[in-house]
């Protein structure tokens, strides 16, 4: 038995029109099932009974409901695997300056190179705050590394 990994499961996900042909026949079975139960237990239960019907038509609707929702969900889900596998990919970054290079990009042209927030920011719904470490303000103001800082007196 040749099952499909969740790869192919995805990328078969992305062919509307299969979508399309799997909820609707999904839609059209959820919606005469009560008939076709009683077709089978109950014959002399006429196929297109009032009671079917009506039954069968909320149920098509909440399927048709719960379907939109689904594919609605598993579109997110696409979006955020994609992201993923952006995110994922080897980066080439500057060892000195730690630009990165936008990928598919010439590495000699300087257009190509972007610091390094802001390909995140760009690429994520991360932002930034700078600060320094300690290591660095020892290393790039020692006059200020190891002083207490002088507070503002406290307005009362």
């Amino acid at each position: 038995m040749n099952l499909l990994n969740p790869q192919q499961v995805i990328t078969l996900g992305k062919n509307r029109t299969i979508q399309i042909v799997i909820c609707a026949v999904i839609i059209i079975f959820m919606s005469n099932l009560n008939a076709l139960v009683d077709a089978v237990l109950h014959p002399d239960i006429p196929y297109f009974d009032h009671e079917h019907l009506i039954v069968g038509g909320i149920t098509g609707l909440v399927n048709i409901i719960l379907f939109g929702l689904l594919t609605l969900y598993v579109r997110y889900l696409n979006k955020a695997l994609s992201d993923i596998k952006t995110l994922e990919s080897i980066l080439p970054i500057c060892s000195h300056c730690k630009k990165i290079r936008k990928p598919g990009s010439d590495a000699k042209d300087m257009k190509s190179w972007q610091p390094l927030e802001a390909y995140i920011t760009a690429m994520t719904t991360s932002r930034f705050s700078h600060g320094i470490c300690p290591e660095c303000l020892a290393k790039l103001y020692p006059q200020f590394y190891g002083k207490e800082r002088h507070s503002r007196p406290q307005d009362t």
